[in-house]
């Protein structure tokens, strides 16, 4: 039997998503932003060609082929739960409607009412035969036609909303610090499945590990947990994200994460201050998101001029930076350019806004 390909494994919250190999090297925390404040509140999935998530009205996805802008397929929803789809359909759970929602994968043929009649869903999972639910109730399931549901299939007490599904287990939240498992045909119920770790809102299962977001009490940050799919060699801190918060975890068969072909939220460039005196000049530069703000032009000099982190508005963070011509042939030209003789012999002075 040929080995499994590697995968690539993806999580988010609002602003943005982050994802790694499978292996857990080439972190990026910064892998997909967004142009509004919006963002996973409770789970994400992907595709071969899309990466969909839900927020607090809508179902969204970005296709990985471009361009990279989010789409909403699914508009005026209800705080919707968890996200799962199959070849042919998104499904989630319409907490505001006590039923699990399903849709075409672009968003059209949409039953808000798919399977109707629960109590406050707030996740799904779906396989070749079944969509599954986690309910009041317990974790519910039906035919991929909407019916013979079972309500519940697996009575479990009520604990977080991760729940997710392979060809011989499902698996699920069990509050407390716990993740449990049963077999599909509802037995070999085992709640303490995995113990010892955080808060457990989403899960994904890929080849032979299990994969959950890991909420951590006080001012932490969430991480990403693995763990095999026997229980063994559980690694809460896989994968330490830069959230407290983390809205879902989604893992395909990828080798790596494809190459979004366009940044969502650009750099931009604010103000410019020139000193004709010494050819420096002084300008804002607005970026996405925290971090280390480098100048990579090898003939310039630069300085940062207000410290970390950077002041935040508009959506964007602000550096002030300086910039001035390095020690350089080409810097000595500008310098004698600017404070120098300009054109019919006049001394050029001042500062210029």
């Amino acid at each position: 039997m040929p080995p499994r390909p590697p995968a690539a494994v993806y999580w988010g919250d609002s602003g943005a998503f982050g994802a790694a190999n499978l292996d857990g090297t080439s972190v990026n925390y910064k892998y997909f932003q967004f142009h509004h404040l919006g963002g996973p509140t409770c789970d994400m999935a992907v595709s071969e060609s899309h990466l969909y998530w839900c927020e607090w009205f809508g179902i969204w996805r970005v296709n990985f082929e471009g361009p990279a802008t989010p789409v909403e397929i699914g508009s005026g929803l209800n705080n919707p739960g968890g996200i799962a789809i199959d070849g042919n359909y998104v499904y989630w759970a319409n907490r505001g409607g006590d039923a699990v929602a399903r849709a075409a994968l672009d968003g059209t043929a949409r039953s808000d009412s798919f399977i109707s009649g629960l109590h406050s869903p707030c996740e799904v999972a779906v396989d070749a035969g079944f969509v599954y639910w986690v309910d009041w109730r317990g974790i519910g399931r039906a035919r991929l036609d909407g019916g013979s549901v079972e309500e519940p299939f697996i009575p479990i007490a009520p604990g977080d909303c991760g729940l997710a599904v392979d060809s011989g287990y499902l698996y699920w939240a069990a509050g407390e610090g716990r993740i449990g498992r049963a077999s599909l045909n509802g037995l070999e119920v085992d709640p303490d499945f995995i113990t010892g770790v955080g808060g457990v809102p989403s899960i994904a299962v890929h080849g032979g590990h299990i994969y959950w977001a890991d909420w951590r009490e006080g001012m932490n940050y969430s991480t990403i947990g693995r763990a095999n799919l026997d229980g063994s060699e559980v690694i809460r801190s896989w994968i330490a994200t830069q959230t407290f918060n983390v809205g879902g975890v989604a893992v395909d068969a990828r080798p790596t994460p494809p190459p979004l072909p366009l940044p969502s939220r650009p750099i931009r460039f604010g103000r410019v201050r020139h000193n004709l005196e010494n050819g420096s000049a002084v300008l804002d530069v607005w970026v996405p998101a925290r971090g280390d703000l480098v100048v990579t032009a090898p003939k310039l000099g630069w300085r940062v001029l207000k410290g970390t982190p950077p002041p935040y508005g508009e959506g964007s963070f602000r550096w002030r930076l300086k910039v001035w011509p390095g020690r350089t042939g080409f810097g000595a030209k500008v310098r004698k350019q600017s404070a120098g003789e300009g054109p019919c012999g006049a001394r050029r002075t001042g500062l210029l806004r």
